[in-house]
């Protein structure tokens, strides 16, 4: 079974791209931060990529086929009827 890469993993792919072609545009005192911001978004990049592959998949997924009930679509009760007290 094939997994896809996820928007997460492909968002911190195309960061790290970015900051590392504004590398040669920034000057040579604040170099370290385009290396580190471009470092940071590779691990994220890297650690969403596996999470994918490896992963259970999405939760959404997993509850349906565990057959989980699900909640009801209103968060309250109808209101009690005309003519009756509600205890």
């Amino acid at each position: 079974m094939r997994r896809r890469i996820g928007r997460r993993a492909l968002f911190f792919a195309v960061t790290a791209i970015v900051c590392l072609a504004l590398v040669p545009a920034t000057p040579p005192e604040f170099r370290w931060v385009a290396w580190g911001t471009a470092a940071l978004a590779g691990f994220w990049a890297l650690m969403f990529s596996i999470e994918d592959v490896i992963g259970a998949g999405p939760v959404e997924e997993t509850i349906r086929s565990e057959a989980i009930p699900r909640e009801p679509e209103t968060p309250v009760a109808p209101p009690p009827r005309p003519g009756r007290r509600a205890s």
